[in-house]
C-alpha cells in the first residue's frame, strides 16, 4: 500500500494514462519470481507448500531449466526475458549502470531508454495492444499505457521511497490506486504491495500485456542462502502471490483468456567466502581512494557482479599486463573458477566494453571494498548469483499455463531469449525480428 506521505504528495489532477483503443482477446500476465532457481519446482525440498506453482505445472507446460545471461544478475535478466536479446544487444549490461570509477557508483540501469531492441510493450504498442509494468526493471519512462517502475533515489538505497517511484510512474496512476486500495497497512510485505498494485490494473484497466516483478525471494536467498528454510517461507509466500494474481485474473472477468507465464531472472549458489579485487588493484596504483577508503577514480573501472567481477578501461590503453600482475594473489589462493577475455565475453553476449571477467569458483563471490582483507570468510552462509548461467544452481524458471498453452508440455534447458518471442507469440503478434531465438511453439496449442 502507498504511504500516507504519497496520497498528500499525489493529490492533484489525475492524468490518467490514454488507452487508445479497446484491447484485443488475447492477454498475458508475466510474474518474475527473483531468484527462483528451476529446482524450487524441479526438485523441491520436502515440505514445501506451492500450491499455485504446482497447479500451473500440472495444467500447464514448464522447463527444466532456463539459461539466463552473462553476468546472471537481476536486470540484464530481466531485459533479455522482454527483447529476445543478449545484454550486447539490448544494452543493459548489469545491474550498476556507471563505468566510471568513482562516479555515480550507486545507480542502475532504470531507465528503459537505455534498452538499445524492441522490447514487449514496444511491439505491444505498435499492434493497439495495451501494457502495464509493476517494479518489472529497465522500465522507468517506457511506452507502456500503466507504468509502476522499479526505481529508487541512489542516496538513500532501495528501500521505500514511494514518493520518488510517484515522479516516475504514469501520471496520476498512484493516486488512482491508492484512493481505490485504501490506506495502507502497517508494516505491510514490498511483494504483497506489488501485487495488489498489479491486481489493481488488471481489474481496472485490463491491460493486455501485464509484468510483475516480486523480489523477496531474491533477498531472503542473499541473506540466508539459496534453499534455506527462510527462502522457503519466502517462495510459499511468493506462491500466495502468484494465487492472488489468478485470483484477480478471474475477477476481471479475464480467466478464459489470459496465459499466465512464470519466470525468473537466475537461480543462486551458496557462499562462505568473499573477495575484493578492489583491494588489489587499489594496493597496484589502478584505482585511486579517499581518506575513507571509498574509490573516488582511478585507470580503469570495476563492477562487481557477485559471482563474476568485470574489469573495464578506456579505449586507447591497455593495462591488462598491470591488471594481471595486480590479481596474481586471487590465482595463487585458488579463489578464481576462470578469467574471461573480451573474445570469451563476446560469444557470451555479453557487455563488449568489458577488457576482462573474473568468475569466482564454488562458495566464493565477489564485493565492492577497496580496503580491508583480499579473501575473507563468512560467519555464516549466504546466496548470490551473477556467474555464468549454465554453472549448475544457475539455471532460470519457466513455467506457462492458460487457454494457449499445451497441458503436460515439457522442456529440457531453453534459452532465456527464446521467452519473450513466445509471450509475442501468445499475444498474436507476429514478429520475426523480435529476439535471436523462435518462440517456443512445442508448448502452444
Amino acid at each position: 500500500m502507498l504511504a500516507p506521505a504519497v496520497l498528500a504528495g499525489l493529490f492533484a489532477v489525475v492524468l490518467l494514462a490514454e488507452n487508445p483503443d479497446p484491447p484485443a482477446a488475447q492477454y498475458v500476465v508475466v510474474i518474475s519470481i527473483d531468484g527462483m532457481g528451476a529446482s524450487w519446482y524441479i526438485s523441491p525440498p520436502a515440505g514445501l507448500r506451492t500450491p499455485n506453482l504446482r497447479r500451473l505445472m500440472a495444467e500447464g507446460s514448464y522447463a527444466e531449466g532456463v539459461i539466463g545471461v552473462y553476468p546472471s544478475v537481476t536486470y540484464p535478466s530481466h531485459t533479455t526475458l522482454v527483447t529476445g536479446r543478449m545484454p550486447a544487444e539490448h544494452g543493459i549490461y548489469s545491474n550498476l549502470s556507471s563505468r566510471e570509477a568513482g562516479k555515480n557508483s550507486k545507480d542502475w540501469f532504470w531507465f528503459a531508454k537505455l534498452i538499445k531492441v524492441p522490447t514487449l510493450w514496444d511491439l505491444a504498442r505498435a499492434n493497439r495492444l495495451t501494457t502495464a509494468t509493476v517494479f518489472w526493471p529497465a522500465s522507468t519512462g517506457g511506452r507502456m499505457n500503466w507504468d509502476i517502475p522499479e526505481i529508487w533515489d541512489p542516496a538513500v538505497g532501495p528501500v521505500g521511497g514511494p514518493l520518488y517511484v510517484a515522479k516516475y510512474a504514469t501520471p496520476g496512476l498512484l493516486l488512482e490506486a491508492a484512493l481505490e486500495l485504501g490506506p495502507p497497512k502497517p508494516n505491510s510485505d514490498d511483494d504483497v504491495t506489488r501485487t495488489e498494485l498489479a491486481a489493481f490494473l488488471l481489474k481496472r484497466h485490463k491491460p493486455n500485456l501485464l509484468l510483475l516483478h516480486i523480489a523477496g525471494l531474491d533477498e531472503a536467498e542473499h541473506q540466508h542462502g539459496p534453499q534455506s528454510p527462510q527462502a522457503a517461507r519466502t517462495l510459499e509466500a511468493s506462491d500466495e502471490r502468484i494465487g492472488d494474481i489468478l485470483a484477480a485474473i478471474a475477477q476481471a472477468g479475464l480467466e478464459g483468456s489470459t496465459d499466465v507465464f512464470i519466470v525468473s531472472d537466475h537461480g543462486f549458489l551458496p557462499v562462505q567466502r568473499h573477495i575484493s579485487p578492489n583491494v588489489l588493484l587499489a594496493t597496484a596504483g589502478l584505482l585511486d581512494l579517499d581518506a575513507k577508503g571509498s574509490i573516488i577514480g582511478g585507470k580503469i573501472a570495476t563492477v562487481a557482479n557477485g559471482g563474476s567481477f568485470f574489469i573495464y578501461w578506456p579505449n586507447g590503453q591497455d593495462f591488462r599486463r598491470e591488471v594481471d600482475a595486480a590479481l596474481k594473489p586471487l590465482r595463487a589462493q585458488g579463489v578464481l573458477w576462470g578469467v574471461l577475455s573480451p573474445e570469451a565475453l563476446t560469444d557470451l553476449g555479453a557487455e563488449p566494453a568489458a577488457r576482462l571477467a573474473l568468475e569466482a569458483t564454488s562458495g566464493a563471490a565477489f564485493d565492492s571494498a577497496a580496503t580491508g582483507e583480499v579473501v575473507r570468510s563468512l560467519p555464516a552462509t549466504v546466496g548470490t548469483h551473477g556467474y555464468l548461467p549454465f554453472r549448475a544452481g544457475l539455471e532460470a524458471s519457466l513455467i506457462a499455463y492458460g487457454p494457449h498453452i499445451k497441458k503436460g508440455s515439457w522442456l529440457r534447458r531453453i534459452p532465456m531469449t527464446a521467452i519473450g518471442p513466445t509471450i509475442l507469440k501468445v499475444l498474436g503478434i507476429e514478429d520475426p525480428h523480435f529476439g535471436s531465438e523462435r518462440p517456443l511453439v512445442e508448448i502452444l496449442k
